[in-house]
């Protein structure tokens, strides 16, 4: 049977079972199941928007929230693809302590669903142009070739981990390999040793010396590694013994592999010389990379970190229109920080969107129907 044969079938199939789950879960029963699942439902997803953000995660969503605030219409573009792909619980982060981060995601797309003001389209957006008088709009295409427009654009798409070339790293992190010690510390206290590895973002003197001691609080001994970077580990063993640390190890020897003892329990590094030394865990933060190919079509700033550079205290980069908020653009890769510059770069955007642009009326929600204001206001008068 050729394709052309089987592909109106199976169409059919899908619009019957389309219809179907429309029938079977009607209303907030719909929308309800599709916000329990992994990702958001695209129900009627508008082609345009005041505001087009680029990322459905924490500073994306927390972006989104306070721009509703402001009665302007947001459309999340998101490809369901975070950083922390290995759902290490959440920590730090106050009412939401160890727990999936996927459920904080979930809570807060369905806080927006109700608001009337904010859609969602599931998708890999792969550029992103200015158009329009005065290049006054930003058009982004996804890979399938679907396009939307909006006023300003919000850069909330997060980073990505680059692993050094080291056989054996990437399979050892996050759980052997802790790139965070105020997220993934304390749940190794009490620890026999750990290592760190003083390569790349944990590469400077200072640096180290200052992972070590955050090292100390968790395991009875820690070794630099320097990976056969000899002038460093000189450099380290001075920043250490001018804080008083004078017991700490530093090993110069070259890295050539990481190993996972069979009981999971500790790390195992090969040098070159043959030699190798196990520890409890290891330190170390890996470079990140944003999203080369926006960054560039767009013509953003960068600095040493590959971070997007932007100005405080709303988050706008160096291009008009354009704000970026969350991993992509700060060196502190942690939810808290996501959420608190989303909501910043949020108000920095309504900001730049006055009444006299959108021509929004002043009371946008009397036409939404049932939305979580009235609610809440049904919920003081009961």
């Amino acid at each position: 049977m050729s394709f052309f044969q089987v592909y109106p079938v199976r169409l059919v199939g899908y619009s019957v079972l389309a219809l179907l789950l429309g029938y079977a879960l009607k209303g907030d029963e719909l929308r309800s199941f599709f916000i329990n699942s992994h990702q958001p439902l695209e129900l009627n997803t508008p082609s345009s928007a005041d505001v087009l953000i680029i990322g459905g995660s924490h500073a994306g969503l927390s972006a989104a929230l306070t721009l509703t605030r402001h009665q302007i219409d947001v459309l999340i573009l998101d490809s369901n693809a975070p950083r922390n792909k290995w759902k290490t619980p959440t920590h730090a982060l106050p009412t939401w302590e160890n727990r999936n981060p996927d459920d904080l995601r979930r809570a807060s797309w369905k806080e927006l669903q109700k608001t009337g003001f904010a859609s969602f389209a599931n998708t890999h957006i792969t550029t992103i142009t200015k158009t329009g008088a005065n290049e006054s709009m930003f058009i982004a295409r996804d890979s399938l070739g679907r396009e939307w427009s909006g006023r300003k654009l919000l850069i909330a798409a997060g980073v990505e981990f680059v692993f050094p070339l080291i056989k054996g790293y990437e399979e050892n992190f996050p759980d052997r390999i802790l790139h965070c010690l105020f997220t993934r510390g304390l749940e190794y206290k009490g620890s026999r040793s750990a290592g760190l590895l003083a390569m790349g973002l944990a590469g400077s003197p200072h640096h180290s010396a200052m992972l070590v001691e955050d090292a100390q609080k968790f395991a009875s001994t820690v070794t630099v590694y320097t990976n056969g970077n000899l002038q460093l580990g000189v450099e380290i063993t001075a920043a250490l013994l001018a804080r008083g640390e004078e017991n700490t190890a530093v090993d110069n020897r070259k890295i050539i592999q990481l190993l996972r003892e069979p009981a999971g329990d500790s790390i195992t590094i090969v040098f070159d010389d043959g030699g190798t030394a196990t520890e409890s865990f290891l330190v170390h933060q890996p470079d990140t990379r944003v999203n080369l190919e926006i960054v560039s079509q767009l013509g953003l700033e960068t600095n040493e970190r590959n971070d997007i550079v932007t100005r405080m205290p709303f988050y706008q980069t160096n291009v008009a229109g354009v704000f970026a908020a969350g991993d992509c653009a700060s060196p502190f890769k942690m939810i808290p920080n996501a959420i608190f510059q989303g909501s910043n770069a949020g108000a920095g955007i309504a900001r730049e969107l006055p009444r006299t642009i959108t021509h929004n009326h002043i009371d946008r929600l009397a036409d939404k129907g049932t939305t979580w204001y009235s609610q809440l206001q049904r919920q003081f008068t009961l």
